[in-house]
């Protein structure tokens, strides 16, 4: 337990709170805070799929990269469905779809190849300004 706390970010705010045991009034916690520790609870779980749906869209970016690192190390299979860049290039094949069409590969290929993915990551780009 305190292993996957630990590699997805949930040791500290579990510690605040009084350890694993302590009983917590989740209106307490803010959306970052609800996301590790459900975040925690998957990383602890022996499923051999994971499908994490923005998951971690409260979290900073050093949260979100961790957090994500964690599960990547995971044994089984991970599945992300985000809408930040950063998720994007840290994944092994990026799915990028429209409704009518979609293009699977990595990163720099879809870059390459797909006007709606390089159309992504400049409004990506643009947010961030």
């Amino acid at each position: 337990m305190t292993a996957s706390a630990e590699a997805v970010g949930l040791g500290p705010l579990a510690r605040r709170l009084g350890g694993f045991g302590a009983v917590v009034d989740p209106a307490v916690l803010s959306q970052g805070e609800r996301q590790l520790v459900a975040l925690g609870r998957a990383h602890l779980s022996p499923a051999p799929v994971v499908l994490l749906d923005e998951a971690t869209c409260h979290l900073d970016p050093a949260a979100e990269e961790r957090a994500e690192n964690a599960f990547a190390r995971r044994p089984g299979t991970l599945v992300v469905v985000a809408h930040r860049i950063s998720s994007a290039r840290r994944a092994d094949r990026v799915l990028v779809m429209d409704g009518v069409h979609a293009d699977c590969g990595r990163h720099e290929e879809l870059l390459d190849r797909s006007a709606l993915y390089r159309d992504l990551v400049g409004d990506w780009h643009t947010e961030r300004l």
